[in-house]
């Protein structure tokens, strides 16, 4: 499932600096879609949205790159006195496109009982 940065950027940049400019003051609107479901770890689970961190962007093959980052998530469950921050580090594939940065997202929704059966 693709997530969209809209900007504008030319089909042949391969600036990896301005890309990290671009996406760290973008980075909010896939959040959701770079953190991926949460529920796979608890159903409390809540993304730290401010927590995104860029890590490195590298070249792939034309026009693609490869980004490395970080994320938080909590876990709060008063009831099992769970308080907890955790932090991931994923990476994902982006093409640059005219005027936007398509990110190859990875769905991974959990499933529901009427999907297993």
């Amino acid at each position: 499932m693709p997530s969209i940065i809209h900007c504008d950027i030319a089909v042949d940049e391969d600036d990896c600096e301005k890309l990290v400019r671009i996406i760290q003051g973008n980075i909010l609107k896939i959040a959701e879609a770079l953190a991926g479901d949460l529920q796979w770890y608890s159903q409390n689970a809540q993304l730290v949205p401010d927590s995104f961190q860029i890590i490195s962007i590298q070249p792939t093959d034309n026009n693609r790159f490869k980004m490395l980052y970080d994320f938080s998530w909590n876990l709060f469950n008063p009831c099992l006195d769970l308080n907890e921050t955790s932090m991931r580090r994923e990476e994902v594939l982006f093409q640059v496109k005219p005027g936007a940065l398509v990110f190859d997202v990875i769905d991974n929704e959990r499933p529901s009982p009427a999907d297993e059966l």
